[in-house]
């Protein structure tokens, strides 16, 4: 078997009742007791970096990537750009981000330069500085003195090191940018900026929003590299959110919507191309795209994934041929999930990572529909680059021993780290990850899931046990590194327990229908699903029935808010960014495509929302529950946590509830994500070891 997989893969490549705001707190100094063998802290949690955004040079020799300093974390005020040599013979090397943010490196054509995004000190806001050369020149493009301080800018450097130069000083942040093939221009996307009436009008104190209305529209530029000219592509009443260049870079291909909500970024985009020189935008090519858009190095064919028509839960892979004019489907009925891509050098067939079971793998996806598998992985990818003249793949990684680093595997399938962002988990006693699956008494479908057990455990104690459910419901845990602020499970088993991680029904890497199988039916079998997970533990000695606690974010937290009405066999619920009314969060969710993706338009199944609202049974509640909600969360609003802890505030139950001012649906900052973890762990502890 493991012959077979290496022949393929070389084959392809030579192709308490209380309510309280959380409070910051100060950065330990403290020697990390994980270091010295002893149990995770959340300070140690937030110590960790993650990796993203990886980029192969064109010569094969050298991968760029991004270094994020807390892990889990998409506003982190630290981001760092860094450079490895493929072979890993020498270490990485900083590039970019000593301090601020440094993100979306991109290589140039001929690989001796490099384009980011930072929001570091820009000499071109500062002053009128000639001796710069790739000053944006466009009216209305350069900031005055001090404008677009803190906004994030184009920039671009030797990939040698010296100093950055800047290429932009928008009064807005530029969002993306993609060299052009010949390397003399550089495409990027940037957000209209205030008018000077809507400047006016905000230093009046009129800051009254009209709901429904498009914001800023972001636009598609074109600089020229060597007169610093910039000129707006795109037309009026367009949004982009995507580009990348055709090989001939005689066109550019887009992801447009007519409106900039983040609802119709999720479920209305679609894929277009744009004459570079006209602006002229021609007819749509893949409708409701998410996410990159790849050219074939032929450039006959481009590559993006979308959400179905019928229903947006799963995604599937679509390849329009330019020359045929149709756009074949790839993928559809995968028992899997398809989560990066990149083409093989003779633009017949693609290369993917994709997410089955607990864990990930590489496919090639040929253009006939056939998919074979090249290499199984251990842990989660997230990234994939390719290069075809030394028959190497890159991967970003996470295993179950460390968080995300950069694998290189050759085309034998020998798979190596080629980077040690987390060297002090090295450090660490961790506890054993490993997948398990069960029987559902519901259908007899087959349920994965992952179970993390204490360090050195050896199976003769039932363990105090937390099941966490994930995010989602379309979303899954994985075989991997499992700690983060909102990823519970190594903290809490170096703490002694049993950490249960289910992929229920609804859950990727079954495949899309099994994404689809809640349908209107959460807390239905996808609880069931659970409940089996739980039992089959139970009846193992692992667990101890009389010490179980759940929690969860966001699906994870309605899934747990429901659980304690269902049952009191849990002795503690964490209820994070939890859905608890479903026809509120209809008409009220930043994203309501979303709930009708899944319960259909909500005046129409008002009666099935409410049988999925676990704030409507509240009595039924024996469980002491913790809820935990970021102030500003526009996915599911904070008053969802309100009304149970208020629900359960007047039936003398016992709940506490925690604000986090100023986070979303996702906690950002340090000390929340602490806050998170410390909370978490001392409702367990209180109520699952008794003393």
């Amino acid at each position: 078997m493991h012959y077979m997989i290496r022949s393929v893969l070389a084959a392809v490549l030579a192709l308490g009742p209380t309510v309280s705001f959380a409070a910051p707190s100060e950065p330990s100094e403290q020697t990390s007791k994980a270091e010295e063998g002893g149990p995770i802290s959340p300070e140690d949690i937030v110590g960790l970096k993650d990796m993203r955004e990886i980029a192969m040079s064109p010569d094969g020799q050298s991968i760029l990537y991004t270094v994020t300093n807390q892990i889990a974390t998409a506003g982190s005020p630290r981001q760092s750009i860094w450079v490895v040599p493929t072979n890993g013979r020498r270490p990485a090397r900083l590039l970019a981000g000593a301090k601020g943010v440094s993100t979306a490196p991109q290589w140039g054509p001929h690989g001796q330069r490099i384009a980011f995004l930072s929001d570091r000190p820009n000499p071109l806001v500062e002053e009128e500085n000639t001796e710069f050369r790739f000053a944006t020149k466009v009216e209305g493009a350069r900031a005055g003195k001090g404008e677009a301080m803190g906004t994030t800018q184009a920039w671009m450097m030797s990939v040698d090191g010296g100093e950055a130069i800047p290429l932009t000083a928008l009064r807005t942040s530029v969002t993306k940018l993609a060299f052009a093939p010949d390397g003399r221009s550089l495409a990027f996307l940037a957000a209209d900026p205030e008018t000077p009436e809507e400047q006016a009008d905000a230093e009046a104190g009129r800051d009254e929003v009209v709901y429904g209305e498009p914001g800023h529209f972001t636009r598609l530029w074109i600089l020229d590299l060597e007169t610093g000219d910039a000129r707006r592509v795109s037309p009026d009443g367009l949004n982009i959110s995507e580009m990348a260049w055709s090989p001939d870079g005689s066109q550019i291909a887009v992801s447009t919507a007519d409106h900039t909500d983040i609802n119709t970024f999720f479920y209305g985009s679609g894929v277009a191309l744009i004459d570079p020189q006209t602006g002229k935008l021609g007819e749509p090519l893949i409708a409701h795209s998410r996410g990159p858009i790849s050219w074939s190095p032929d450039g006959s064919k481009l590559l993006s994934s979308v959400v179905h028509r019928d229903s947006p839960i799963g995604t599937a892979v679509r390849v329009h041929d330019l020359t045929r004019g149709e756009t074949l489907k790839l993928g559809d009925q995968y028992p899997g999930l398809f989560t990066h891509f990149t083409w093989a050098p003779d633009s017949r067939s693609i290369l993917a990572t994709t997410f089955e079971a607990t864990r990930s793998k590489i496919v090639q996806i040929k253009l006939d529909g056939h998919i074979n598998t090249l290499a199984k992985l251990d842990g989660e990818a997230h990234d994939l680059a390719l290069d075809a003249s030394s028959q190497r793949i890159a991967v970003a990684l996470s295993s179950p021993e460390r968080p995300s680093d950069i694998w290189t595997l050759t085309p034998r399938g020998e798979a190596t780290a080629i980077t040690r962002i987390n060297p002090q988990v090295a450090d660490w006693t961790i506890g054993d990850v490993r997948e398990v699956s069960w029987t559902s008494t519901v259908d007899g479908r087959t349920i994965y899931g992952v179970l993390v057990t204490p360090p050195g455990y050896d199976g003769k104690t039932a363990l105090p046990t937390v099941v966490q459910i994930h995010g989602g419901p379309e979303w899954a845990w994985w075989s991997g590194w499992l700690g983060s602020w909102h990823e519970w499970a190594q903290m809490l088993a170096t703490h002694g327990y049993a950490v249960l991680l289910p992929n229920i029904r609804g859950s990727d890497g079954q495949g899309t229908e099994f994404a689809r199988a809640v349908g209107s039916d959460w807390g239905g079998a996808d609880y069931q699903d659970m409940m089996d997970g739980i039992d089959r533990l139970v009846a193992a000695g692992t667990s101890d029935p009389e010490r179980l606690g759940i929690g969860g974010w966001s699906y994870g937290g309605f899934m747990s808010a429901w659980s304690v009405t269902q049952t009191d066999r849990f002795k503690a619920a964490v209820i994070g960014a939890a859905p608890v009314d479903m026809a509120v969060l209809a008409r009220t969710t930043d994203i309501p495509d979303f709930s009708a993706a899944y319960f259909g338009e909500a005046q129409e199944h008002l009666g099935d929302l409410d049988a999925v609202s676990s704030v409507r049974l509240l009595d039924k509640v024996e469980t002491p529950v913790l809820l935990l909600h970021g102030k500003a969360d526009t996915r599911v609003p904070p008053d969802m946590s309100l009304q149970y802890y208020t629900g359960l505030r007047r039936l003398n139950k016992p709940v506490e509830l925690v604000y986090y001012p100023g986070e979303g649906h996702s906690i950002q900052q340090r000390a929340h994500q602490i806050d998170v973890q410390e909370r978490t762990l001392d409702f367990f502890e209180t109520h699952l070891k008794p003393r």
